[in-house]
């Protein structure tokens, strides 16, 4: 694991998060305070703890999302 400090961009964070080199939660943290705020916001509406389990369960939420939005797009 590398140790991060601020923002970084998607891309970067992206790559470092399929070698294994951070963890999602790092991801999150350090991706935008727009994206901390939403899991925060997260974890409060279901009621989680700010831990792994919780930045997995969001990161899927996240993806779903996207999935959706996209999907609405092509129909």
């Amino acid at each position: 694991m590398i140790e991060l400090k601020g923002f970084y961009n998607e891309e970067t964070l992206e790559e470092l998060l399929y070698k294994g080199n951070i963890t999602q939660l790092e991801y999150i943290y350090h991706h935008s305070q727009e994206k901390i705020d939403a899991y925060k916001e997260y974890c409060q509406k279901n009621t989680l703890q700010e831990d792994e389990s919780s930045a997995a369960a969001f990161c899927e939420h996240l993806l779903k999302s996207e999935e959706a939005a996209h999907t609405d797009l092509l129909d």
